[in-house]
């Protein structure tokens, strides 16, 4: 067995340094102090025994936790159109491509607008706008509703269309729980079976259209209440019941089988029975879908629920999101500042209710609850943006995952013909894990260049306080590789998108392709 004498001396010196600076007497010292090193010295030996003299290439002076990271599989949404069709239009491209982190646009309209007739379709209500925006790298996700609360437009009015109400379907015109007669909204009876037929039929050409495209980032099941809520508060307010909310879930699951689902906690919560609330949730659970939150900082939620930034469920959300990515929608950006609550503004109902806190702070206070990957202002990207710059970026690393290397453990000495073992020591300081696998590629620069690829293992990667987490990996080195000094490279890779994941590491150190550097290495003969 050959000792690793640098390293045991290193171990001693810790050892000896740590005993003379914790206030023992001398006779606990010679005790126990000694009894510590000896079982250093041992462990030592036997790691040496294990394989070659190592070394460690420290990355944590290098960290950066200031600069945005615009990253696949996270970041922010914009809402277009949001159940109108002009509603939050983007005023310039630029809005969007020079957003930070921006990464899909959120289509939230009317089955009426997609469906005008029975069997005729009108893709081109949202066609365009998925072809201008995938075509720039952007994804998009989908709400269609069958409820608005407007009545400006025959499809607001009837969201669910009207060709629906006239084959039969049950269903009345109501507003805050009263009746309306014919001018107000008409809201379906969400159980009615000619409803669901028709509903049936939609979703098989809606899904045979766009489930799967890799642009898709999600669908939410939003055929149940007002503005796709779940919930009939703005309407009828009359309860939609277990069994109907599980056909709507069931008719989405039916067609939808590639893309992610989701719900809102709304969809659940609306339950007046715990036990048939808790039986829908496990359903949502074991089927793989998952959770958004409409929405943030609602003025009527600030009294009963600023103690969790007026967060109802975080239950909901803590079963789901190891599995699967949930979701934040802000209330309306621009109705959160009228009413004062983003600046806590002295007559808001924050300032009332928040003990000091601002929007921003519950925005943070509920990003942090609910682990969601995906963020949205829900407003005007370019008023947004001009409000929050460096809200946006600190927002944007802490959604969903931020990876910080610490240290990257190597042999002291690398040899030609080897199989060079390195450990990586990897910290999630993001909100939640990724739910895609990455590839940890590897480079060595010097006399010669050579690469590796390998699975990452970033899936085990669990958010802080979990962590670090240790990889080990493996990089060949040919027979004939040139001795000398070489320098140590490494990024991640994500094949599914082509693109780098970034991490916390200053830019400086990152090459034109992407490339981080870790550090020097030798290579001997």
């Amino acid at each position: 067995m050959i000792l690793n004498l640098p390293a045991i001396q290193n171990a001693v010196k810790r050892v000896v340094t740590t005993m003379a600076t914790s206030g023992l007497t001398k006779g606990l010292w010679s005790v126990v102090g000694m009894s510590v090193v000896f079982r250093c010295l041992l462990l030592t030996a036997a790691d040496a025994a294990d394989g070659p003299a190592s070394k460690v290439l420290d990355l944590r002076p290098h960290w950066d936790d200031r600069t945005p990271l615009a990253n696949p599989h996270k970041g922010w949404y914009h809402h277009f159109p949001d159940n109108h069709p002009d509603k939050y239009r983007i005023l310039r491209d630029s809005d969007l491509l020079e957003f930070p982190g921006m990464d899909h646009v959120y289509i939230r309209l009317a089955w009426s607008y997609l469906e005008p007739r029975e069997g005729e379709f009108d893709w081109n209500a949202i066609d365009p706008i998925i072809e201008k925006w995938t075509g720039y790298g952007l994804g998009i996700a989908f709400r269609i509703s069958c409820k608005e609360t407007s009545v400006d437009r025959p499809e607001q009015q009837y969201a669910t269309p009207r060709w629906v109400k006239e084959a039969g379907a049950r269903g009345g015109y109501y507003r805050m729980g009263k009746p309306t007669g014919p001018e107000g909204p008409w809201e379906p009876a969400f159980d009615d079976p000619v409803f669901l037929a028709k509903l049936d039929r939609f979703l098989a050409a809606f899904a045979a259209r766009y489930d799967g495209r890799p642009w898709l980032r999600y669908v939410d099941v939003g055929s149940v209440g007002d503005w796709g809520e779940g919930h009939s508060w703005a309407g009828s307010r009359t309860e939609i019941g277990f069994a109907a909310r599980k056909a709507h879930v069931d008719l989405h699951r039916k067609h939808f089988k590639r893309s992610q689902l989701v719900v809102t906690d709304d969809f659940v919560y609306a339950l007046s029975v715990p036990e048939e609330r808790q039986a829908l949730h496990r359903y949502v659970i074991e089927n793989g879908i998952t959770y958004r939150d409409d929405s943030i900082l609602v003025d009527g939620y600030l009294a009963g629920t600023s103690e969790r930034f007026t967060v109802r469920s975080p239950e909901f959300f803590a079963d789901a999101y190891l599995r699967t990515p949930t979701i934040l929608e802000l209330e309306h950006y621009g109705h959160v500042k009228r009413l004062g609550n983003w600046d806590a503004r002295p007559d808001s109902s924050l300032a009332k209710h928040g003990k000091g806190r601002t929007g921003p702070d519950f925005f943070r206070g509920a990003l942090g609850l609910l682990r969601a990957t995906y963020i949205g202002y829900h407003g005007y990207a370019h008023e947004w943006l001009t409000d929050n710059p460096e809200l946006t970026g600190e927002l944007l690393n802490r959604c969903g995952y931020w990876y910080f290397p610490h240290e990257v453990r190597v042999p002291e000495v690398w040899r030609p013909g080897e199989s060079i073992t390195l450990e990586i020591r990897w910290e999630n300081r993001g909100v939640a894990p990724a739910y895609h696998p990455y590839r940890l590629k590897l480079r060595l620069e010097g006399p010669r260049r050579i690469e590796s690829d390998g699975e990452a293992g970033n899936r085990r990667w669990l958010p802080s306080p979990a962590g670090p987490f240790p990889e080990t990996y493996r990089m060949s080195l040919p027979t004939d590789l040139p001795a000398g000094e070489y320098t140590l490279r490494l990024k991640l890779s994500c094949p599914a998108t082509q693109r780098d994941v970034q991490l916390a590491l200053q830019p400086a150190l990152r090459d034109g392709e992407g490339y981080y550097r870790v550090g020097p290495v030798e290579v001997r003969r």
